[in-house]
Order: C-alpha cells, then sequence, then structure tokens
C-alpha cells in the first residue's frame, strides 16, 4: 500500500514503494506531459478539439501508453494497472489533453481481452495498442446512465445471422473521432421483435424490459451508424463527447463480444477498473489544485505578505494534503488488488467516490484560498475544478457508487 505522496517532481522519493518498472512508467509519464506546452492544454480546453496527433504519439513504441496493460502478444506494453494508475495520475495532475480519452481507449480494450476471440484481439488490440484505432465505450443513454438494467438500445438478428442495432448512446468520451465502439444492446427474441408484443407490454405495464443485454464491437464505418450530437461541455472538454446512434446498424455476427446475454458482465468487469483509473486521474486533479496553490502562496510567504497560519491557512493546507493522500493510498490498493488478480469491485468503487470527491473538494477550496488568483487559466485550477465535477458523475455517479458499497456491505 502506497505511504508517500507522489512527488510532482522526480521519483527518488518513491524508491522502495513501486518496483524499478513502475517508476519507469511515472517518469515516461512525466517527460511526455513535459512534451505538451501549457498552451496547449489550455486550448485543449478553450478550442473543445481533441489531440489525436497527441494520442498517436502516446501510442508510440518510444511511449508504449495505448495498451500499457496488456501482453505483447496483443502490441500491448506488459505494464500493469499500478503503473497505468500512476500514469493517469500525473496526466490528471498536468491535465495532459488525451488524458480522459487514453483512460477510455484502454477500458475499451478490456472487455476484448478478456471476452473476445483470438481473431478479435488480433483485429482490434493490435492496431489499439499503436494508436492506429482508438476506441470508446458505448453504454450511457439518454434514459440509462448509471444502470445498465434501463438500457434501451436494441438488437435483433437478421435473415444471415448478423445483427441490427437501434437505438442512442450519449456523452461518449472519444465518440466523434473513435474507429470502433465496445456498445451494450437488448438482444431480442423472435416474439420481442414483433411490434404487437412490445406494444402488450407497454400496456400491461411490464416493468422488466425484455432482451438480453450483449456486447458487441461496432465499427463507425458500419452501415446504420451515425454520430449524432456533440457536446460543448462545462468541464472535460477537448474530448469528442458526443453522442453515437443507430438506425439498423448492421453489425457482422463476428462482432458478438462474448455470448448472448454477457452484456452486463462485459461491461461491470470492465468499469471496475475504469473506476480505478478515474480514481487515479481525480488523485492528480487535486494534486495538481494543491500544487498550484502552494506555490503561488509561497510566492507571497517569501516575499512577507502572508503568514502560514493566516485565517487559519495553515490548517486548510494540512487537511487537504490529508486527504488527498488518503484518496491515494485507497486508490493504489485498488490498482494492486487488480494486479494480483483480486479484483473488488467494491474497493474500486470505494477509490472512484473518495478520489472523486477529495478532487472537487480540493480544488473548490483553493479557489477560495486564492481568490481571483484561482480563476487565472494558467494555473489549471479552475479546469480542474471542471473537470473534477465530471469525475463525480460519469462511469458511475458517486451516488451510485454508495449505493453499490452499501449492498457489498449489506449481504
Amino acid at each position: 500500500m502506497v505511504q508517500t505522496q507522489i512527488s510532482p517532481s522526480s521519483t527518488s522519493a518513491l524508491e522502495g514503494k513501486f518496483s524499478k518498472e513502475q517508476l519507469a512508467w511515472l517518469d515516461k509519464a512525466k517527460a511526455f506531459a513535459n512534451s505538451v506546452s501549457l498552451q496547449e492544454v489550455i486550448a485543449s480546453d478553450k478550442d473543445n478539439v481533441f489531440r489525436r496527433d497527441l494520442f498517436e504519439k502516446a501510442c508510440q513504441p518510444e511511449w508504449g501508453l495505448g495498451g500499457l496493460p496488456f501482453p505483447s502478444t496483443y502490441g500491448g506494453s506488459a505494464g500493469d494497472y499500478v503503473s497505468f494508475s500512476l500514469v493517469n495520475e500525473e496526466f490528471g495532475r498536468r491535465c495532459v489533453p488525451i488524458m480522459s480519452s487514453l483512460g477510455v481507449h484502454v477500458l475499451s480494450q478490456e472487455p476484448i481481452y478478456r471476452f473476445g476471440n483470438e481473431e478479435q484481439k488480433q483485429k482490434y488490440l493490435v492496431p489499439s495498442s499503436s494508436g492506429k484505432m482508438l476506441a470508446a465505450f458505448g453504454l450511457t443513454e439518454p434514459n440509462a446512465g448509471s444502470d445498465t438494467a434501463a438500457i434501451e438500445t436494441t438488437a435483433k438478428i437478421d435473415s444471415n445471422g448478423d445483427y441490427l442495432l437501434n437505438g442512442t448512446k450519449t456523452f461518449i468520451t472519444s465518440g466523434a473521432s473513435a474507429d470502433y465502439y465496445i456498445v451494450m444492446a437488448r438482444l431480442l427474441d423472435s416474439a420481442e421483435q414483433s411490434t404487437a408484443a412490445s406494444e402488450k407490454a407497454a400496456e400491461t405495464g411490464k416493468a422488466k424490459r425484455p432482451g438480453q443485454i450483449t456486447a458487441f464491437i461496432v465499427e463507425r464505418n458500419f452501415e446504420g451508424f451515425a454520430i449524432g450530437q456533440k457536446f460543448d461541455m462545462l468541464g472535460m472538454r477537448g474530448y469528442s463527447t458526443c453522442e453515437i446512434v443507430f438506425n439498423d446498424c448492421k453489425v457482422p455476427k463476428a462482432n458478438l463480444l462474448g455470448q448472448h446475454g454477457e452484456g452486463r458482465k462485459v461491461a461491470l468487469s470492465s468499469l471496475a477498473k475504469g473506476r480505478v483509473t478515474i480514481a487515479a486521474q481525480s488523485i492528480g486533479w487535486a494534486q495538481g489544485a494543491l500544487d498550484a496553490c502552494l506555490d503561488t502562496l509561497q510566492k507571497h510567504y517569501r516575499d512577507g505578505a502572508i503568514t502560514a497560519d493566516a485565517n487559519g491557512m495553515a490548517g486548510k493546507l494540512g487537511d487537504l494534503a490529508v486527504q488527498i493522500e488518503a484518496a491515494r493510498v485507497l486508490t493504489f490498493q485498488a490498482a494492486r488488488l487488480i494486479d494480483a488478480n483480486e479484483q473488488s469491485v467494491t474497493v474500486a468503487a470505494m477509490a472512484k467516490t473518495m478520489a472523486s470527491d477529495v478532487a472537487m473538494r480540493v480544488s473548490t477550496e483553493v479557489m477560495s484560498i486564492l481568490g481571483m488568483d484561482g480563476m487565472k487559466p494558467e494555473l489549471l485550477i479552475e479546469r480542474i475544478f471542471r473537470d473534477a465535477k465530471a469525475g463525480q458523475i460519469y462511469e458511475g455517479t458517486n451516488q451510485i457508487q454508495r449505493m453499490l458499497i452499501a449492498r457489498d456491505l449489506l449481504k
């Protein structure tokens, strides 16, 4: 378990806490972040444009971030989730423009690695690791967010044994730029495909929606696929977030992922790892906001303009540091459980909830401490504040995470 604060400037203080291989990935993350100028970071947020060039650069062999936790057999870097968490914390701290897209890219490869057949792994994982393909995850819908049981997108089998998908997914990170998507839909049987059966279910107030939730790999060039509304959001900008629409979208039978009815298992097993990634990003946000606050205050402190305990500031700063470190320990505990093949959905939910709440709390507090200085774009604090709010919401709201934790406690 991690017992020291991750230094934003060097890895020397972490020796003995992480392996040499893990620290090497952290050094790579720092070097990549240093290659992106502050002006580029600010522009990615202001202009809301996805940097595909930076994503492809991160996936090149020099950096190896496109398939970090996957084996070299499929073009991956054979790293572990602790290493990937270190990368995501550093990217979050520096607001690297591809942070969320890279996290979703790895999240979307996970179900192919775990549930895909060999042909699918070779077709999608290898080019994904090298950056030739960008992946996205299609779960959230206009009427189905954290509740996977509420999915309304449907799939039916046509006369050739292929699948026809109908429905809309929304708030899809990398949606407008991705080359393929992991999509969850309700597979209807022949009886459920009839309009009469659907109308009868509606008339009787049938609570349970028909169809087995099933996973598919959908390419953007498939017939019947379209990019819908693009979002100009408060936070998490620059990630091509949009709707994706299926209108009798024809998906070959070869693109069925796993078995019929395994969609929820495919989604939830991947999301558990994705929540650890979000936790790591959130720690980075929190640490980045605190670092910027301390840098600004230290200048005033050296000038004698303020004292260390001005307006109880020392206590506030100390409390923020404690909260960040506590979230960091929990997050890396969750990452280490994944690497030990002891993945815990509950611990992942705890880490995501605590870390994103801490990021929101820290960014809010440091803006209050700094006043108008905290609103300066070059400090990145106000951007972190906006992104952290999204962190509390996406990949399962923190309210849902608390329900999952409580259910586990009550078993």
